[in-house]
Parts: structure tokens; sequence; C-alpha cells
């Protein structure tokens, strides 16, 4: 096998890996080993590797701060929210298409179980249930 296609298929493999996980981190050695096939066809081994590791360390360490700054998102499970208490932090008002609760500092689109039923600002309801992307509550 040639050094280039090595390297490609480490590239391929490396990149692919990436999928399964949760960091980016493999993924940039994927993009060394693109950059030491171009390389190979030119230079030794020696070269190769340096490469590389150069290539694949510069990635990772000019993009650890990058990486470090995004807020991974947080996942909730349905079940941990329907009973619980919200702050209405805009009015719903099912007929309006209006309302956002607060539930546990995160911000849901809410309906009154009720058309009839408009929930001021500044109130609280119950959770009943999750429908989708939004939440069905109950005034207190």
């Amino acid at each position: 096998m040639e050094a280039w296609t090595f390297w490609l298929i480490l590239g391929v493999i490396l990149m692919v890996a990436e999928i399964f996980t949760p960091t980016f981190f493999i993924f940039w050695f994927g993009v060394g080993a693109m950059v030491a096939a171009l390389v190979s066809l030119y230079f030794g081994v020696y070269v190769q590797v340096l490469t590389f590791g150069a290539v694949s360390m510069v990635l990772v360490l000019l993009t650890r701060r990058l990486v470090l700054s995004w807020e991974p998102s947080r996942k909730i499970h349905v079940e941990e929210i329907v009973g619980k208490e919200a702050l209405v932090i805009e009015t719903i008002d099912n007929k309006q298409g209006t309302g956002l609760v607060k539930i546990n500092g995160d911000v849901w689109r809410a309906f009154s179980e009720d058309d009839d039923v408009i929930v001021e600002k500044g109130e609280h309801v119950k959770i009943l249930r999750v429908e989708g992307a939004h939440v069905v509550v109950r005034k207190l």
C-alpha cells in the first residue's frame, strides 16, 4: 500500500469516528492525516509523521478555546417537569397564540388546558403534560 493511500484511509476513518463521539477532537487528527497524504506525494515517512502530528496538534490547540466556550445543551426528560409549578413570563392566551413559562431555568411555549382561561404574566401554573415543544398548563 502506498503511503498516500494509508494516510487517506486513516483520515477518512478518523473523520467518520468523530460522528460517534460527543466532542470535536478526533476530526482534527483526520485533517492531519489528509495533509500527511498530500505531503507523502513529495516527502518521506519522517516528514509525513511530523506533518500529521504538527497539523493535528495545531488544530486542536487553536480550536480548544472555541470548543470550551460552547455550552452543551442540557437534556431533560419530560417526566421531570410534568406536575411541577412554573412561572408565567408571557401572558398565556390560547386564542392569541401567546404564552411562555419558565420551568427549572428553561423557557417553554405554553398553552392553557382551557381555551377561555387567560393566565397573566407573573402568575404560577401547574404543568399538566408536554406536547411536542410546548407544555399544557393549569392556572394555580
